[in-house]
C-alpha cells in the first residue's frame, strides 16, 4: 500500500466506519414520542377509517335569507355535515330554517342537534355525533 493509499484510508476511512456506526445507531433508537407510533392496532384502524371516508366534510354555513336555506339541504344530501349559524337572521325566518332542515333531515335519516344559541349541528347518517352539550336555560332563546 502506497503512502497515497494510507492518507486517503486515513482520512476516509474513518469517516465511512463512523457514518455506519452512525446508521447502525440509528436502527436502534426507539421513538420518543406518543405520535410516532401506534399505541395500539385499534389506533391505526381509526386512522385509516378516517382516511378512508375523505369525502365526508365539515360545512359551515351563516345564512342571511331563507332562500339560502337549500344551499345547506344539497351539501346534506351529499352526506356532508352542516354546522348552520341563526344569529343573522330573524326569529321567524330562523324556525322557517330549522324546520326546513328537519325535512331534509327526516329524509336523509340524519340528525340535527342545537349545539349553542341559534347553532345547529345537522349531520348525514354516515356521520356519528357522541357527546352531548348542555345548554343553560334561556340560552336557547338569546
Amino acid at each position: 500500500m502506497g503512502y497515497g493509499q494510507k492518507v486517503k484510508n486515513w482520512f476516509f476511512e474513518d469517516e465511512n466506519e463512523d457514518l455506519s456506526n452512525e446508521f447502525d445507531m440509528l436502527e436502534d433508537v426507539k421513538p420518543t414520542s406518543q405520535f410516532e407510533t401506534p399505541r395500539s392496532p385499534k389506533t391505526s384502524e381509526a386512522v385509516k377509517a378516517l382516511n378512508a371516508n375523505r369525502d365526508s366534510h365539515l360545512v359551515l354555513f351563516e345564512p342571511r335569507a331563507y332562500s339560502e336555506t337549500q344551499d345547506i339541504a344539497t351539501y346534506l344530501k351529499q352526506k356532508r355535515a352542516a354546522v348552520v349559524n341563526l344569529h343573522r337572521l330573524q326569529k321567524e325566518q330562523s324556525k322557517r330554517v330549522i324546520d326546513f332542515l328537519s325535512g331534509v333531515i327526516f329524509a336523509i335519516e340524519g340528525d340535527i342537534q342545537q349545539i349553542g344559541p341559534k347553532i345547529f349541528l345537522c349531520t348525514p347518517k354516515n356521520i356519528g355525533v357522541s357527546g352531548n352539550i348542555t345548554m343553560e336555560p334561556g340560552e336557547e332563546e338569546q
